[in-house]
């Protein structure tokens, strides 16, 4: 099968990637870090906003990404343009 018929199938999810170790740590050390925070906040409304505020911050690092990926293809789109361009 193809690249683009396994993308066409659903083979191929590209907003999955493999994370580094690095990635997996942070993403570890931040967790962690909310759950202590969490657990120091004595009202639920305090939980509540810092709820809102994770919950923000997953929107922003999804809106982050989709925009990457965006650019990123365009600029594949755009070296695969110039190589034809220059035959």
């Amino acid at each position: 099968m193809t690249t683009l018929e396994d993308f066409y199938f659903g083979n191929i999810n590209p907003s999955e990637y493999k994370q580094c170790k690095d990635t997996k740590r942070k993403l570890s050390d931040m967790t962690k870090l909310l759950d202590e925070l969490k657990n120091l906040l004595t009202t639920e409304p305090q939980k509540e906003k810092l709820e809102q505020i994770d919950n923000c911050q997953l929107s922003l690092i999804a809106l982050s990404e989709r925009d990457a990926y965006i650019e990123g293809f365009k600029l594949g789109v755009k070296m695969i343009t110039e190589i034809y361009a220059d035959t």
